[in-house]
C-alpha cells in the first residue's frame, strides 16, 4: 500500500535529504500579557539554554568533544571513589588514584569494566551515599528484568534533565510537528491512559497536541482499532509491535491517515522492520537507542538510518571480547559511563548489548559517533560447532510466498540443535517448516538439527521486548 504522495508523511519523506534549519518550538510563556517573545518558566528555561548548547556540542570537532567527555568523566569518577564503596573498591592497586589526580583516556582505559552482575552484588554499596544536593531529588527505580533479574538503580533531577534535553533534540532533530497528536504503544501498568501533553520532556515549555497510550499487551487488532480511532500524527512503539501492526494494516487497510512520524524504541530495529514499516504506512522509521539505567544512548541521524551517540549524556565505548575498540563496520560489546547521573554511578558499564560501529564520519555535519546497527543482547547470539559466536541473520518474514506467519523465535537448545517457535494461523503452508529449516542452516553456514513447534503466542517477557533468538547460557 503506498501513500499517496501529497501526504504529510510522503512531504515528510521528501524533505529528508535537505536537514533545513531547526524548527521553533512553540514555546508557552509563564507570565499573563508576555507572549511575545515569550518567556518559560525557570525550568523550561534551562532545558532551552542546554539545547542551544547542545546545537553546538554536537559539531564540535571530535578531539574537543571528547576531551570536555574526559573533565566530566573526571568529575563522576571523583564522586564514585568518594562516595560508593563498592567502586572505591574496584578501583584500588591501579596505580593512580581515580578521585585526585588527573583523567586521561590511557588512565580512563585502565578503569574495569563492569557488568550487571557486579552491580546486583554490589547492591547499595554501588549507590553514592552522598550527592551534591545541588542534582536535586534523588529516586530508585528498577530496570524492566529483560535479561532476568532486574536491577535497581537511583537517579537524579539533573539525569532526568539530561532525558528531557535529548527527548527535545530527537524531536527538534525529526522535525516534529508538536501541535500533532501522539500515540504510544508500550508497556504500561494500565490498560490506556490519555494526556493533554506529549509529558515531562516538554512540560513547562511548549505547548503540544493530545498524548494517548495502550498496553503493547493488547493483541494487535485491538491495537489497530485503536490506532485508527485515535488517528495520530505520530506513532511511537516498539519495532517488532510495530512489524505485527504492519502486517494488520496491509491485510486489512484502514492505516490512520494523519500519521506522519514512527518512532521506534525498547528492541533492535531490523532493516526488515524498516521495510515492512514504509510498505504499510509509506514512512521510514525514525529510532532511538536507550536504557532506563543510562537514559540515551543514541538517537538516529536524520538523513540515515545510522545512530549518533548521544556523547553529552554518554561516554560509550564499542569493545571486542579482548576488550579492544572495534574499527567501523565491526561488532562489540556496547560499554558505557553515564557522564551525569552521580546518585548511582555507571562507569565502564557492560550493559549487555551489542552494535555494529557506525562511519567515521557523517554528511549531516554532526560529529557525534555513529553506531550502524544495535544488534541485541549477547545471549541472542547463537553458538556455532566451532565454538564461534554468530548474529544471525535469519528472517522467515523475508522469505518469499510466506504468508500466516505470525510471529516465530528461534531457541538454541545445544550445540547443533534449534528450536524454531511459529506463531501461524490458517494461511500458512506448513511445507514452509522445511523451508525455515533449510534458510536457518544457510545463515548458521553448517548443518543441524531443527525442530519446527507451533505456538499460541511467544512469551515476550518482562518489558515486552521481542527478541527473535535466544542462544545458549553464557553465550
Amino acid at each position: 500500500m503506498q501513500r499517496p504522495a501529497s501526504s504529510p508523511g510522503a512531504r515528510l519523506t521528501a524533505a529528508r535529504g535537505r536537514v533545513p534549519a531547526l524548527p521553533a518550538l512553540p514555546l508557552r510563556s509563564s507570565l499573563p500579557g508576555a507572549l511575545w517573545p515569550p518567556l518559560p518558566e525557570a525550568g523550561g528555561a534551562t532545558v532551552l539554554a542546554m539545547l542551544w548548547q547542545l546545537e553546538r556540542s554536537e559539531r564540535l570537532p571530535r578531539a574537543r568533544r571528547a576531551a570536555l567527555q574526559m573533565v566530566q568523566a573526571r568529575a563522576l569518577i571523583r564522586q564514585a571513589a568518594r562516595h560508593a564503596p563498592a567502586w572505591a573498591e574496584a578501583w584500588r592497586g591501579l596505580g593512580f588514584d581515580p578521585a585526585s589526580e588527573a583523567l586521561t583516556p590511557q588512565r580512563f582505559a585502565r578503569l574495569p569494566v563492569v557488568d550487571r552482575r557486579w552491580l546486583r552484588a554490589a547492591g547499595a554499596a554501588a549507590f553514592a551515599e552522598s550527592v551534591p544536593p545541588e542534582h536535586g531529588e534523588v529516586g530508585e527505580a528498577e530496570t524492566s528484568g529483560t535479561t532476568g533479574e532486574p536491577l535497581r538503580y537511583r537517579g537524579t533531577l539533573l539525569s532526568q534533565f539530561m532525558w528531557r534535553a535529548i527527548t527535545l533534540r530527537d524531536h527538534l532533530w525529526h522535525r516534529r510537528d508538536f501541535s500533532g497528536r501522539l500515540a504510544a504503544l508500550r508497556p504500561l501498568p494500565v490498560r490506556e491512559v490519555r494526556e493533554d501533553h506529549w509529558g515531562a520532556a516538554t512540560a513547562g515549555l511548549c505547548d503540544t497536541g493530545p498524548a494517548d497510550g495502550l498496553a503493547i499487551t493488547e493483541d494487535i487488532a485491538a491495537q489497530a482499532r485503536w490506532l485508527a480511532e485515535r488517528n495520530p500524527d505520530l506513532l511511537v512503539t516498539q519495532p517488532g509491535n510495530l512489524r505485527a501492526l504492519a502486517d494488520w494494516f496491509l491485510e486489512h487497510g484502514g492505516a490512520p491517515a494523519r500519521l506522519a512520524c514512527l518512532r521506534s524504541t525498547g528492541e533492535p530495529l531490523t532493516p526488515e522492520v524498516r521495510q515492512h514499516a514504509q510498505r504499510a504506512f509509506g514512512l521510514p522509521v525514525e529510532d532511538a537507542y536507550s536504557a532506563r539505567e543510562t537514559g540515551y544512548l543514541a538517537l538516529q541521524c536524520p538523513r540515515h538510518e545510522h545512530l549518533h551517540v548521544q556523547e553529552e549524556g554518554v561516554l560509550l565505548e564499542l569493545l571486542d571480547e579482548a576488550g579492544a575498540p572495534v574499527p567501523p563496520g565491526s561488532a562489540g560489546r556496547v560499554v558505557v559511563t553515564v557522564l551525569h547521573n552521580f546518585a548511582s554511578p555507571l562507569v565502564r558499564y557492560d550493559t549487555g548489548d551489542w552494535a555494529v560501529a557506525g562511519p567515521a564520519a557523517c554528511d549531516c555535519g554532526r560529529t557525534l559517533a555513529t553506531l550502524a546497527r544495535v544488534l541485541g543482547r549477547g545471549r541472542n547470539r547463537l553458538r556455532l560447532r566451532d565454538g564461534r559466536l554468530h548474529w544471525p541473520a535469519f528472517d522467515p518474514w523475508r522469505l518469499p510466498d510466506v504468508h500466516g506467519l505470525l510471529d516465530w523465535q528461534v531457541r538454541q537448545r545445544d550445540i547443533g540443535r534449534f528450536e524454531l517457535l511459529l506463531v501461524v494461523d490458517d494461511r500458512f503452508d506448513p511445507a514452509h517448516q522445511d523451508l525455515f529449516a533449510r534458510a536457518l542452516m544457510a545463515d548458521l553456514g553448517e548443518r543441524c538439527d531443527v525442530t519446527c513447534a507451533r505456538v499460541d503466542r511467544i512469551d515476550r517477557g518482562p518489558g515486552a521486548r521481542r527478541e527473535p533468538f535466544i542462544g545458549l547460557p553464557d553465550a
